[in-house]
């Protein structure tokens, strides 16, 4: 594949058509199409498309970075994650999407808006997956993507026998399941993250007032399009995920992946106040809450028994208990339940 193509006195890529003033420039924006990474760190062994890049991973193995943010503490490698960190205190976003302005999708860096034009709206430059409609910006993308087709996971926990099909899904397991901290702070509330990415859903979830993904249904709006899509199904009782080891179907991906942890066995969400280990985190969770949760957390109390709880679903469920009430009807023959969770064992069993 030859990256060059001359128009003018400009340098043109022969895949995507974009034109540069130099050949070097046109031949590192090649190396996107080919996926060459002729750059090697002598510490970590990463490889780089150009020198300049190699350069800026070299200060992650220095011990402290060079560009320091002038509103908090917190220091960056390179001065676009610097600038990127400023816009989250500034709230500017000033990469706007030209072709979807009725959603105002805007972006903190010109790099993430790239690559939501392709994904989005598709692209003559866009690396195209054989094997479904979707486009990606780089080589690298498809080369990720193509594992969702294959089922390939390269990259394997020391810890567990956990494997992941990115290098970053295998940072963010480590950092939820073994590595205990908890860096990322909110700065709004006292609450911390292991993981950047739970930081800004928390952030959208619970400190904004933002919420762009209604419901087509019941009008119910979310800060999430994850949510949303969730909700929908509770609604259209659409299960599109097929387990392959036992035919049963589930709402969302995730559900998926957590039933087939159920299967394998794998208990990957360790309780911190004890030896218990679970396959999901809402189960970790439901535990610690029922086992471990002091009486401070424990806010709704019963006034027929002395039991306390946590979450008002769970004190409201117990309460029907104690009053004998079943508000979830069964539409196809007389029953009723107390709880919407009974509804739908009872569904599945018997009809």
């Amino acid at each position: 594949m030859n990256p060059k193509h001359k128009g003018g006195n400009r340098h043109v890529c022969s895949v995507c058509k974009k034109a540069f003033a130099a050949q070097s420039a046109l031949e590192i924006h090649f190396r996107n199409h080919t996926g060459e990474k002729p750059f090697q760190c002598r510490v970590c062994k990463l490889r780089f498309k150009s020198k300049s890049e190699l350069t800026k991973h070299l200060v992650v193995h220095s011990e402290k970075w060079p560009f320091p943010c002038v509103f908090c503490e917190k220091s960056f490698k390179v001065i676009g994650e610097l600038c990127s960190h400023i816009h989250a205190h500034t709230k500017e976003r000033p990469f706007f999407c030209s072709k979807c302005p009725d959603s105002g999708s805007s972006f903190t860096r010109k790099h993430s808006l790239n690559h939501h034009q392709v994904a989005r709206h598709g692209s003559k430059s866009g690396m195209k997956c054989e094997k479904c409609p979707k486009q990606f910006y780089t080589a690298a993308d498809l080369k990720v993507h193509m594992r969702s087709h294959t089922g390939e996971k390269p990259f394997s926990c020391t810890m567990c026998e956990k494997k992941c099909s990115t290098k970053s899904g295998l940072k963010t397991h480590f950092a939820l399941i073994h590595s205990g901290e908890k860096p990322w702070e909110c700065l709004k509330c006292p609450k911390t993250f292991a993981v950047k990415s739970t930081l800004k859903k928390h952030v959208k979830e619970v400190h904004t007032n933002e919420r762009p993904y209604p419901c087509g249904i019941c009008g119910k709006a979310f800060a999430l399009k994850g949510r949303r899509d969730v909700h929908l199904n509770s609604h259209l009782n659409e299960k599109h995920h097929k387990c392959l080891k036992c035919e049963k179907r589930l709402r969302s991906r995730k559900s998926l992946l957590y039933h087939l942890n159920a299967h394998d066995g794998i208990k990957d969400f360790r309780c911190s106040q004890c030896t218990k280990s679970f396959a999901n985190n809402g189960q970790r969770k439901l535990h610690y809450f029922r086992i471990h949760a002091n009486p401070a957390e424990r806010r709704f109390g019963c006034i027929f028994c002395e039991r306390t709880f946590c979450k008002r679903l769970d004190f409201e469920n117990h309460m029907r208990s104690h009053i004998g009430e079943k508000p979830h009807f069964c539409t196809v023959c007389p029953k009723s339940f107390s709880r919407n969770g009974d509804l739908k064992k009872h569904i599945g069993r018997a009809h």
